[in-house]
């Protein structure tokens, strides 16, 4: 019996090289094998390449709006770097708050400025946002906030 295909490699398949080394590399969840993954890539590519002689269809998806949550910060128990958060409507992002820095915040006015967020986004949407549907964690040595500790500029 055949090994079943990996969700996830055929996910990083469909991937840029560079985008998949950091998502998988050393920064990201650190699956990325130099020696494997680029066979590997290619193979589930040109798997879905053959199945390309199937018809598709296109269904819209309902339109709901969503808020997400981006915590840059380290794995584990550690402090939090910076936050971000956006309001979706179905597949698109609609609204972005600008990440900011979080030193010096208690873990209280974090939880009370992540609130106001939710609530300056349903205000100004006219919609009812009780919490954020997901938390993405994110290395802080991505922070885009300027000037960073992480990335000084020279």
């Amino acid at each position: 019996m055949p090994k079943p295909l990996n969700t996830k490699c055929q996910l990083c398949a469909k991937l840029p090289t560079a985008k998949a080394k950091v998502l998988h590399g050393t920064e990201g969840d650190g699956c990325w094998n130099p020696r494997v993954c680029h066979n590997r890539r290619s193979f589930y590519r040109s798997r879905t390449e053959e199945k390309s002689g199937i018809d598709s269809i296109t269904v819209e998806p309902p339109a709901t709006y969503f808020a997400v949550l981006y915590l840059y910060k380290e794995p584990g128990e550690k402090p939090l770097h910076a936050l971000g958060a956006e309001l979706w409507l179905g597949q698109k992002p609609i609204c972005r708050l600008s990440p900011i820095h979080c030193f010096g915040l208690t873990s209280g006015k974090i939880r009370a400025y992540t609130d106001q967020v939710l609530q300056a986004f349903a205000r100004e949407y006219g919609v009812s946002l009780y919490q954020y549907k997901d938390m993405f964690e994110i290395s802080p040595i991505h922070c885009p906030v300027r000037p960073c500790p992480l990335n000084p500029e020279l």
